[in-house]
């Protein structure tokens, strides 16, 4: 069967972003000890993970699924390194310096910085080909029959709906640290799956992911606080000291929100999203 425009796109945008995985792979494998280092990798799965959930239906599943789990066992062992380093920084910041927690969260991050090298480096000795593109006419969300902006046109409107319907069921007093970890994820993958597009918007799209990656950071501060008070609930102390960082950063979050997203800015991403265009960086 012959592949259709839409897989052509799947297959090159899986195959840029796989590049990128191996890069950072590799280049944490080196440098286990650079947070920098482990937050590339991480926001490189994130990144190809929202790629094959973005293409679903499109590449071959066996290959897809056995490289999406994979990337989980990657992604966990870099999460439990990530979690002790912003449990010490925010320990810092609550002014706790030294204590029992503190040496705790230091021998674990080193232990898991073992576990992190080990892991790497025998993943880094895998093969890690792109999927080829689905020989079935089911595709998920995409029409094959439709070209790449056709699909866009009827597919990326939606999920703005679905961002600002869900953001405003959390920018809003007492809203759990549940939803409010869950609307992260959601509006992460809003945004990546934007970044996957850029070829058929034009200056607009950096505008979007700009605001959306600012929603973003506070939102991860907030989940940064709820981590580490879990990682310290049998030190009361601590928590306390890390809790009275969370409601400034809830607020902060809440304001951003009333700001950029009200109601009214939908019509302007949902403007936009609604008229792709082929570039130069888009041709398959």
């Amino acid at each position: 069967m012959k592949s259709s425009p839409v897989s052509k796109l799947a297959f090159k945008e899986t195959r840029g972003y796989l590049r990128q995985f191996k890069k950072h792979l590799r280049h944490t494998a080196k440098h286990p000890e650079d947070p920098e280092a482990i937050h590339d990798l991480r926001v490189s799965i994130r990144r190809l993970s929202q790629c094959f959930r973005t293409f679903r239906g499109l590449l071959e599943p066996a290959p897809v699924k056995k490289l999406r789990r994979r990337l989980r066992k990657v992604m966990d062992h870099c999460g439990a390194v990530r979690n002790c380093d912003v449990a010490l920084d925010l320990l810092q910041q609550s002014g706790i310096a030294d204590g029992e927690s503190v040496s705790t969260l230091k021998r674990a991050r080193e232990d898991s910085s073992k576990e992190l090298r080990r892991h790497l480096k025998k993943e880094r000795r895998r093969n890690h080909s792109a999927p080829g593109p689905a020989k079935v006419r089911a595709a998920g969300n995409w029409n094959k029959d439709e070209n790449p902006e056709e699909n866009l046109r009827r597919m990326l409107p939606a999920l703005a709906d679905e961002c600002f319907r869900e953001g405003a069921t959390v920018a809003v007093p007492g809203a759990a640290l549940t939803d409010l970890h869950r609307f992260r994820l959601s509006s992460k993958r809003f945004r990546y799956t934007l970044e996957l597009f850029e070829g058929f918007y034009g200056t607009e799209i950096s505008r979007g992911a700009t605001v959306l990656k600012d929603v973003q950071d506070r939102l991860g501060a907030i989940n940064d606080c709820a981590v580490t008070m879990q990682l310290l609930r049998a030190d009361r102390a601590a928590v306390s000291a890390v809790g009275k960082l969370l409601g400034p950063r809830i607020v902060e979050f809440q304001e951003y929100w009333e700001a950029e997203f009200r109601p009214s800015k939908l019509i302007w991403w949902k403007r936009w999203l609604s008229h792709p265009r082929r570039t130069a960086t888009a041709a398959t």
